[in-house]
């Protein structure tokens, strides 16, 4: 099903050859808590250093002057699948995503000049896509995003959740829960232009998002902005009047004027790069609860009786700490009648994470229990059962407290491997993850140990360490894990 990218339509374009000097009002607006504007669009020291931002969009001219530098190439769906080729992969025939990226990260035109911008491309040259190409991108953002480090990821678009939004939705709500802050337009109308409940929208609707409505230079609701309880807030979108200024595709000194929830959504993922750079190891829904309640109240006119009167206010005074979040990508191996479990590490909720509790459980009782420091992601539980399933559950603390543990995670029979079996994969490693479990086997290991492809099995040749890297998704850096033989 067909999903459209959260722009209106360009209103008169800019002829400038350089990048705009004079103050930006959607810049200026988000800077003060009233009106009138003060021509100051200054919003301070923090720059976005150091953060990523995910634009899943159209993809983005990479060597604009608002962004060159600080633009990775991510993934690029339409190219890929020869459905509309772009080179470089992942720039942008449409224009869209360019703007929307210069509005979260621009040098001048931007809410965080100095964050990185990676340029995740599953809308072609119209700003049309599918949903399962979204769903694809999104478990690539999962799994490249570095755990335990806060990043953002922008979506300026939307598609009706009777659409198989939901498949969206979930993808959405993982990422959230790994640490992600995700900002999402909250949509410009049905097919008429008229507003819509944005809780019909997906991945609007989602409630750990930030879900973004637009305002214009009047502070009044933009007539085609979605409002309803899903919009956590809005932001400067433009209107018939006024649009955003921004970066465009057709040159490296192109810039639109655009109008859109889309434009709103990304000067609020820029402020999450503000906030995470300030501080890095913050849990995603801890900067997404800050942003809604730093927010302007009462000052937006032209709103729904249902809708919340908030609008974007660039506060970057620090976030108290929180205890850690939940451990995530936890991975399971059996081997030597042994146990190994390892995973990515929480966000630290701000405060240095200290220790790492890990229990294994049978029965629902603790049998080992091993308390690692702090930088330490896996451990080895050894003379268990064989065939016996048990659980692990890992819990992170830092100076504030316990964080969220994990649920109890069901390991496969514990097993030796011995010389001469060939065995199911999936009966020796797991991954607590939606994501496919990748195998390859180490060069170093050949001798001992191979992949067989149809039936897909390990097939342990004699004995000896067999390493295997383990991998959630191609491209993505593996787990080195070694197996020992028997």
């Amino acid at each position: 099903m067909c999903i459209v990218a959260a722009g209106v339509s360009q209103v008169p374009a800019s002829m400038a050859l350089t990048a705009p000097v004079g103050p930006l009002w959607h810049l200026d607006r988000i800077n003060q808590a009233t009106a009138p504007l003060d021509g100051n669009s200054a919003l301070g020291p923090l720059t976005g250093q150091g953060i990523d931002i995910y634009v899943v969009d159209t993809g983005i001219r990479p060597t604009h002057e608002q962004v060159v530098g600080r633009v990775l190439p991510g993934i690029d769906i339409p190219t890929d699948s020869g459905s509309s080729k772009v080179s470089p992969v992942t720039s942008d025939c449409d224009g869209h995503g360019t703007h929307v990226a210069g509005l979260a990260a621009g040098s001048t035109v931007g809410v965080a000049p100095q964050a990185r911008l990676i340029a995740v491309r599953v809308l072609d040259c119209n700003g049309d896509g599918e949903v399962a190409d979204v769903v694809s991108a999104l478990q690539w953002v999962r799994a490249h995003h570095r755990s335990g480090v806060t990043a953002v990821v922008n979506l300026s678009f939307g598609v009706d959740l009777g659409d198989d939004g939901t498949s969206i939705d979930r993808e959405v709500q993982a990422l959230i829960d790994e640490g992600v802050v995700v900002t999402v337009a909250s949509g410009n109308g049905d097919a008429a232009g008229r507003p819509i409940d944005a809780c019909k929208i997906a991945p609007g609707d989602v409630p750990d998002a930030l879900t973004v409505g637009a305002i214009g230079s009047a502070d009044l609701v933009s007539y085609y902005s979605n409002n309803g309880p899903c919009v956590d807030l809005y932001a400067p979108g433009g209107d018939r009047l006024r649009g955003l200024e921004s970066a465009w595709k057709d040159s490296d000194t192109d810039y639109e004027f655009d109008v859109g929830t889309s434009m709103a959504s990304p000067l609020v993922a820029g402020y999450a790069a503000l906030l995470a750079q300030q501080q890095p190891g913050l849990c995603a829904t801890t900067i997404s609860q800050a942003i809604v309640d730093r927010s302007t109240k009462g000052v937006i006119a032209g709103m729904t009786a249902d809708s919340f009167n908030r609008l974007l206010f660039v506060d970057t005074a620090p976030i108290t700490s929180t205890a850690p979040g939940e451990a995530s990508h936890v991975m399971i191996t059996t081997d030597a009648q042994s146990i190994v479990a390892s995973w990515d590490p929480p966000c630290d909720g701000g405060s240095a994470l200290t220790t790492t509790k890990v229990s294994l459980l049978s029965n629902g009782k603790v049998v080992k229990r091993t308390n690692l420091p702090a930088g330490t992601n896996a451990v080895r539980f050894t003379g268990l059962t064989l065939g016996k399933k048990y659980q692990v559950v890992i819990k992170a603390s830092n100076a504030i407290g316990e964080g969220i543990a994990t649920s109890r995670i069901t390991t496969m029979p514990v097993r030796r491997i011995f010389a001469g079996q060939s065995i199911d994969p999936s009966l020796l490693g797991s991954l607590t993850s939606d994501l496919p479990l990748i195998w390859s086997v180490s060069q170093t290991s050949k001798k001992i140990c191979r992949l067989q492809t149809a039936p897909f099995r390990l097939v342990a040749l004699r004995k000896g360490t067999c390493r295997v890297g383990l991998r959630g998704i191609k491209g993505q850096d593996a787990v080195i894990r070694s197996l020992r033989i028997d």
